[in-house]
């Protein structure tokens, strides 16, 4: 199966996208610090505890700001704002890794990082990390849309997209992705399949068509013969061997294009492996969050809550809010019945009637 080489990248158009986007990568955000442990399984060869800082440093989206505050920047519509940054996803299938020794990965990051200076220059490479403690390694890169202000303004510079030569243009990407995929073909990386009219389905509507079964075959009826083809027999050889050649390849028309989608459908299922490798990550990291709090909150209310159920959640709630009671002071509403029960349950003292005064009357 062809392993492939994979180039993402994404306009950031605010400071906080930005700033969230660098603690994540750079490991520096307090919310991602759980996702820093990997359920990797078997360690591979190039597994180690957190990520190495090929270009920039960790905080330079901060210093980046004041210099483009520092800039002389054109207005743009309302709603509109300019690209501050392009955050870059470089990897390869799952696949391509498997059995790669740690010297392996770092000649392959250096490749990455030799593509990603001669393509947008080394000044404009703010910043990359090798990620190693994912289920697959890769890079995450910011560049920046730098240039030069051509009337020199305030500090010189300028932000420009075409700077990057991504100026929103389509064949633009296109030509990335080629580029990209040449400059990993030593690694036997591949580009994907460019201008593919291949459609999406799903695994298991594919698995029913495959599952269909394929039209029995039949011997094809040769043509009656005239009389002019019982004269020239070697003319009328030839009108039965396209006459049946032709309904060979109707009837197997099925199973050429079974055959057909199969190259396609692998490429699919490498592009799905290598999202699935992205997504896993943050699925553990949701998983150990939620068993943190789980934990937490079975050590504030006594018992274990389950979260599954109604009942269990209505249980839950309860616990909660009695909690909260406890903390403010406040009486439950099951300590206000049981109190008013027993007031209730406690005999009352007998009191004298009241007397009745009639008006008195003067002698």
């Amino acid at each position: 199966m062809p392993t492939f080489a994979i180039c993402r990248t994404e306009k950031i158009k605010s400071w906080a996208v930005l700033a969230k986007s660098v603690g994540h990568n750079a490991r520096t955000s307090a919310d991602d610090r759980p996702h820093l442990v990997k359920k990797l399984g078997e360690q591979p060869a190039w597994a180690d505890a957190g990520l190495h800082v090929l270009a920039g440093a960790v905080g330079w989206h901060k210093e980046w700001q004041a210099d483009v505050e520092a800039m002389h920047l054109r207005k743009l519509a309302q709603g509109q704002t300019h690209t501050l940054a392009r955050e870059f996803f470089l990897g390869a299938s799952p696949e391509f890794f498997a059995g790669k020794t740690r010297a392996d990965v770092d000649a392959w990051a250096m490749a990455n990082m030799d593509w990603l200076t001669a393509r947008f220059g080394a000044e404009r490479v703010k910043f990359a990390a090798l990620h190693l403690d994912e289920q697959s390694p890769h890079l995450a890169v910011y560049v920046v849309p730098l240039k030069r202000d051509p009337k020199g303004r305030r500090n010189g510079w300028t932000l420009s997209d075409n700077a990057l030569g991504l100026g929103g243009n389509k064949a633009a990407l296109v030509e990335l992705q080629t580029d990209y995929a040449q400059a990993m073909e030593r690694f036997v990386l591949h580009r994907g399949v460019r201008g593919s009219k291949a459609t999406h389905q799903t695994v298991a509507a594919w698995r029913k068509r495959i599952a269909r079964p394929l039209p029995a075959t039949r011997v094809p009826t040769p043509p009656q013969a005239t009389l002019a083809d019982r004269i020239d027999i070697d003319g009328y050889g030839r009108k039965v061997a396209k006459s049946a050649a032709e309904e060979v390849f109707r009837q197997f028309r099925p199973m050429r294009e079974r055959a057909e989608s199969v190259p396609t459908l692998r490429q699919q299922l490498a592009k799905l492996l290598a999202e699935v490798a992205q997504l896993r990550p943050l699925i553990d990291a949701y998983k150990r969050r939620q068993d943190v709090f789980a934990k937490a909150l079975a050590m504030l209310i006594g018992f274990a809550p389950d979260l599954d159920s109604q009942h269990g959640t209505t249980k839950t709630v309860e616990a909660v809010k009695d909690l909260r009671r406890q903390l403010h002071g406040e009486e439950s509403p099951a300590d206000a019945q049981a109190a008013e029960a027993a007031r209730r349950a406690t005999p009352q003292p007998l009191r004298p009637p009241p007397t009745r005064q009639g008006p008195r009357l003067g002698r």
